[in-house]
């Protein structure tokens, strides 16, 4: 995982690049108004670190940004949901600390009345440049589009620092034995890192999964074998 930091007009970016697990894709209501009460796109990555045959794992609570990155988010959203292993490399930015009272649970998940302090990162999910569903790559950006996108314009949402994003769900990501917040510990322990196809393969506009709403934007490339394990 790596991090840069530049200064573009009147903004510093800090960036953070790494592979991981995708989960808890949700939309989010909000509270407020104007900006603050738009819902917005969420979700959780996994990301891999150290040892490729043991690795560990840092947990990103994100705010989804962008058309582009909302649009492929969005249409993972089942994947996550009928618990896929959706594996993708990303790009974050404007990470954060976030610190709470997380709940305290027993060896059998049940609440016990008390809490403890606890911490993850928050930020934006700028970019995904692959994604690989359960060891199938169903996506894989251009190495020299992907090249021109280092220095993407920042795009202002309303604040990380709204209370709606830090909603109730979200704040127990680390505990893995709550039924809700499985998924990264079941994504965690899938397959090993995937490799990805060197070449993008075109999009079948005839597969099933793309008829499904896969191919709603040309930046998707979708494999044929990966629509047979769709609707199988």
């Amino acid at each position: 995982m790596t991090t840069a930091s530049t200064q573009t007009s009147n903004h510093f970016n800090l960036h953070v690049n790494g592979l991981g697990y995708l989960n808890r894709v949700r939309w989010v209501e909000t509270k407020g108004s104007g900006r603050k009460a738009q819902p917005f796109l969420a979700c959780s990555i996994s990301a891999v670190r150290g040892n490729t045959d043991e690795p560990d794992y840092t947990y990103f609570d994100l705010r989804v940004s962008g058309s582009e990155a909302i649009e492929m988010v969005e249409k993972l959203m089942g994947d996550v949901e009928a618990k896929r292993k959706v594996f993708v490399s990303f790009r974050v930015g404007d990470i954060y600390t976030h610190v709470y009272m997380r709940n305290l649970r027993d060896e059998k998940g049940r609440t016990t009345g008390e809490q403890e302090p606890a911490a993850l990162i928050k930020g934006r999910l700028l970019l995904i440049n692959s994604v690989t569903v359960d060891g199938v790559n169903i996506f894989r950006r251009d190495l020299q589009e992907e090249s021109s996108m280092d220095n993407i314009p920042f795009q202002e949402d309303a604040p990380l620092q709204n209370s709606s994003t830090d909603d109730e769900s979200s704040q127990d990501v680390p505990e893995q034995d709550q039924s809700e917040n499985k998924a990264p510990q079941e994504n965690a322990q899938g397959p090993a890192t995937p490799k990805f196809n060197s070449t993008p393969v075109p999009v079948n506009q005839g597969a099933a999964a793309y008829q499904a709403g896969y191919g709603a934007s040309n930046v998707l490339q979708y494999v044929a074998s990966y629509a047979h394990q769709s609707v199988a």
